[in-house]
């Protein structure tokens, strides 16, 4: 039996259901002292300290400057991830040769990577992009391999009987075309990916929302924390949005 999918307001009524009771439940942890007293922000204290930190002239430079880096890093994870993670998929070779480099790399977290970032690029938008690809790249990596790998080798058998199997024109009538929607996906988780390294990065002196997240945080300023959590959350939402318009348009072929 097929359960009907729900409509918008059905779905919007749930969701801000879950809302509610979500900040009702922050609320009653702050009244009963669920956590240590002064640790918590009170929910309800989160628009004076949005309108203080807008006031401020501190908030929109963060997102700007987050921005600058994220972009950078996720362009350059997601270009570079996608390209080797295609080659070890379809060229034997470079397969075996970057095999083992692989296995020791991975298991490393981007920000194991930060002191090298610092030292290489000092406390800058370069060294926060460098560490945010990292996280990104393998994230594309594994995402545009997996789907490599999936593609039903009689498609390939099929090019070579109609004259397709040189590499290039294997890569361009099969490989490309079927593994789209994988390493969209892969995109599209390195999309948040990006954003929780980014944070993290910062944290370390860059500048954007980390730091001014840290900056809060060190002088108990609990309110202002999360409003940047907030604010992150909403660049990431907008993030996500366009690129799923985007998604459904480049893979609109699909039934």
């Amino acid at each position: 039996m097929m359960v009907k999918n729900p409509g918008w307001p059905v779905r919007a009524a749930y969701g801000v259901a879950g809302i509610v009771v979500f900040v009702l439940l922050w609320k009653a942890a702050g009244v009963f002292r669920w956590v240590n007293p002064g640790t918590l922000p009170d929910p309800f204290a989160l628009p004076d300290a949005l309108a203080q930190e807008w006031t401020s002239g501190r908030l929109l430079p963060a997102v700007g400057s987050s921005l600058i880096h994220y972009f950078w890093g996720l362009a350059l994870g997601t270009v570079s991830g996608i390209a080797v993670g295609l080659a070890a998929a379809t060229i034997r070779r470079f397969d075996l040769f970057q095999a083992y480099l692989a296995r020791v790399l991975r298991p490393i977290p981007p920000l194991a990577w930060v002191v090298f970032a610092i030292a290489w690029f000092k406390v800058s938008h370069a060294g926060a992009a460098f560490v945010i690809a990292i996280g990104v790249f393998w994230v594309n990596y594994f995402a545009t391999y997996s789907a490599v790998r999936n593609i039903d080798p009689r498609f390939y058998e099929l090019a070579r009987s109609f004259g397709q199997g040189s590499y290039w024109r294997r890569a361009v009538s099969i490989t490309l075309p079927a593994i789209a929607p994988g390493t969209l996906a892969g995109v599209r988780t390195g999309i948040g990916q990006a954003w929780m390294t980014l944070i993290a990065a910062e944290l370390l002196g860059v500048p954007g929302m980390g730091q001014e997240m840290n900056a809060a945080a060190g002088v108990g300023a609990y309110e202002a924390v999360v409003v940047y959590m907030l604010a992150i959350s909403l660049v990431y939402a907008i993030c996500d949005l366009g690129y799923g318009w985007l998604e459904k348009r480049v893979l609109s072929w699909r039934p």
